[in-house]
């Protein structure tokens, strides 16, 4: 049987948060990564985690690449923040949009999981 566009994102989001879930920082960031996109915008967010560095820069760096590992594989754009940056500026509102909505969906599993993978002590 297959698995629906929201398993698929439970998915992603779950390898994601047992992967990352360690790194200081990464569950605090993903739980604010959907606030900072809805206030500033996908793009503005994005590149807001590539411009981390000193303390934040690890958990930077794996929100950036869980969000563009699950548009890329959505192939909604390239796995590549300064492809995707071209791609997005290239997009229609509506690509933009769909871009927006599919990185939330993704964030709204990955912010319950890292949690819980965190307080397990995964």
């Amino acid at each position: 049987m297959a698995q629906t566009l929201d398993q698929q994102r439970a998915q992603y989001a779950w390898e994601c948060a047992k992967s990352n879930a360690m790194v200081d920082g990464y569950r605090e960031m993903a739980k604010g990564a959907p606030a900072m996109i809805m206030g500033n915008g996908l793009m503005s967010a994005l590149a807001f985690y590539q411009s981390r560095a000193g303390s934040n820069q690890k958990p930077a760096t794996l929100i950036l690449s869980d969000i563009l590992g699950w548009l890329a594989k959505r192939q909604i754009v390239p796995n590549s923040f300064p492809v995707a940056m071209k791609a997005f500026f290239d997009s229609g509102s509506q690509d933009y949009m769909r871009a927006t909505d599919e990185t939330l969906a993704m964030l709204k599993w990955l912010r319950q999981f890292a949690d819980a993978v965190e307080s397990a002590g995964a």
